[in-house]
């Protein structure tokens, strides 16, 4: 806190300021000898305390006091003078002084009147700072029901509008992050110090779920052109290289009122929904233009898609996967039929190593004849040909995956206090961890992410609401070792923080 001492007289200065010292207020000192230098301070600097004795020259105390009380109410007043008349105490109390001291000044007195002034700033700067936090956190809940298309109030629309586009740098890119595993929870402070490495400080953050986040990038550079790829692919590689954790990254064109926001959320859900695997992937949602446009623009790129694909021996999936994957090879002018061939045999080569049956063995060999090949349209009709009969086997061996889903809701139900990982679940149902995360959303609506976070706070509140444990025994029974991780997921969710809900349960 910061007190200004108003006085003429350096004797009466200073010997305030031995009394601050000696009794060791958490007080910086500051010093005027006149009205006027007084308020010239006041309005440049933040003062808690005005001291001040009444008769100074060019503006006397209680003019000062005045000002100050009418400009600066929440400035603590003191007034001290050598007149004791009833006069100028009716003034002081007028000016809103806290109280009015006699020269000289009784040290008991003014040990009790500083102890006082003292603790009610505090008191007010502590209640300033609790409403600080709550606006914080009720912005933060109202942009949390927009990114997870929550129902939004009509008194909340223009709210929205207010948190998103108040700031002086109100125009921003939309960049959203969604990891393998659960990211944030073990690796948020790296993340954000990363973030600030590579995407500047006029970033926001919002975590939806222990591993997807947005980032509200204002930073003027990163507006135009290919910075921000260029930055996001420096932040995709660190985390890699610390973490082995992979991720797509889709980032949105500028975004200056709120319907824009809703197209561009709009468009990057659209991309999440149809793009398959993660390989740390950055998606650009003015370059996504159909179905085939968020492949990276190069035979390989197009060839990864239909490997992932098979990697989950999900026969739609690598269906469509191989459509895109031809209709692509198939719309490059300049390509030479080698290369074309080693392309197409190298995703019949995968379905064999995928599942290396006996009645596969004959169409390897046939595959091999695509390379002798000399006509493309035939080409493309023998390698449809050959993988059609391979994928028509697959289909009659295929797990239901209703009956899977439905193994790995009973799991997470069963072991919910545990710490659920993708790779925990795909080895528990004896499928790859890509393929499970693809059957559960494609037949839940959801992440799987989403699901298990899901399941664990409606645990919480049951558990919370039940009363028998302790609040860091409910996060623990629930999964969560880190207590403040856990308590600021359940704010996340409900809005309140666990205690604060289970003391209005």
């Amino acid at each position: 806190m910061k007190i200004l001492i108003v006085d003429d007289e350096r004797e009466e200065r200073e010997g305030i300021s031995f009394l601050i010292r000696k009794f060791e207020y958490p007080l910086d000192i500051v010093y005027a000898v006149n009205g006027e230098e007084a308020l010239h301070i006041v309005e440049t600097q933040k003062i808690d305390i005005l001291f001040t004795d009444i008769e100074v020259p060019v503006m006397n105390g209680l003019e000062l006091a005045k000002k100050v009380c009418n400009t600066y109410p929440g400035i603590k007043i003191i007034i001290f003078s050598a007149y004791g008349e009833f006069g100028y105490v009716k003034q002081a109390l007028q000016a809103n002084a806290v109280s009015y001291l006699l020269k000289p000044i009784e040290v008991e007195e003014f040990k009790q009147l500083m102890t006082a002034v003292i603790g009610s700033v505090c008191e007010v700067e502590k209640k300033e700072q609790l409403e600080k936090e709550e606006e914080k956190q009720n912005r933060k809940n109202l942009l949390y029901k927009v990114f997870t298309h929550g129902r939004i109030k009509p008194e909340e629309e223009m709210k929205v509008g207010q948190v998103l586009f108040s700031k002086e740098n109100s125009v921003f890119r939309l960049m959203n992050m969604e990891f393998v595993n659960n990211f944030f929870e073990e690796y948020e402070a790296m993340f954000l110090k990363l973030v600030k490495m590579y995407l500047g400080k006029s970033v926001d953050y919002l975590e939806l779920y222990p591993n997807e986040a947005y980032l509200l990038i204002r930073n003027a550079e990163m507006m135009a052109g290919d910075k921000l790829e260029c930055q996001a692919e420096k932040l995709v590689r660190d985390i890699k290289l610390k973490t082995n954790d992979e991720s797509v990254t889709l980032i949105s064109v500028p975004i200056g009122t709120v319907e824009e926001m809703r197209i561009q959320l709009k468009k990057i859900n659209t991309i999440k929904s149809e793009n398959f695997g993660y390989e740390d992937q950055i998606i650009l949602t003015e370059d996504y233009c159909d179905e085939t446009s968020h492949f990276e623009s190069d035979a390989e790129a197009a060839r990864k898609q239909v490997l992932l694909a098979i990697e989950s021996m999900d026969t739609e999936l690598i269906e469509k996967q191989n459509e895109q994957f031809v209709k692509f090879i198939r719309s490059v002018k300049k390509i030479s039929k080698l290369y074309t061939s080693n392309l197409l045999y190298s995703v019949i080569k995968a379905v064999y190593d995928k599942n290396p049956k006996i009645e596969f063995e004959d169409s390897l060999v046939v595959a091999e004849a695509l390379f002798l090949e000399k006509d493309p349209k035939r080409m493309f009709e023998e390698y449809q040909r050959i993988l059609d009969r391979m994928l028509s086997t697959l289909k009659n061996q295929r797990q239901d995956s209703s009956r899977i889903v439905q193994q790995i809701k009973n799991l997470i139900e069963k072991e919910y206090m545990k710490d659920i990982s993708l790779n925990y679940i795909a080895e528990s149902v004896n499928l790859a961890p890509a393929y499970v995360s693809y059957i559960f959303k494609k037949e839940t609506g959801q992440t799987l992410v989403k699901y298990i976070t899901d399941i664990k706070m409606m645990k919480a509140k049951k558990l919370l609401e039940e009363g028998t444990l302790k609040i860091v025994q409910v996060g623990q029974a629930c999964g969560y070792e880190n207590q403040s991780y856990f308590n600021r997921l359940f704010k996340n969710y409900y809005g309140v923080t666990p205690k604060q809900f289970r003391e209005k349960a």
